[in-house]
């Protein structure tokens, strides 16, 4: 199994945070638009910047990141 970067996952752990879009760009140098773009899954983060999404969520990467099935290759 792979782990992919979730959208979904990093609003609702930035929404249990307390903290806006806005807040958490600047928490890690990106435009609140960036922010907006990683959520609805249309832009996937840097593992530099995913770490610092996780760090000031508080929370560990891991828990930005879904389960998703390869397919189309022989095990």
């Amino acid at each position: 199994m792979a782990r992919n970067f979730s959208g979904r996952r990093l609003r609702e752990a930035r929404k249990s945070a307390g903290i806006s879009p806005e807040q958490l760009a600047v928490s890690v140098g990106r435009s609140a638009y960036s922010i907006h773009e990683y959520e609805m899954g249309r832009v996937t983060p840097s593992v530099t910047v995913l770490a610092a999404i996780a760090d000031t969520l508080g929370r560990p990467v891991d828990d930005l990141l879904t389960e998703a099935e390869l397919t189309g290759r022989a095990a």
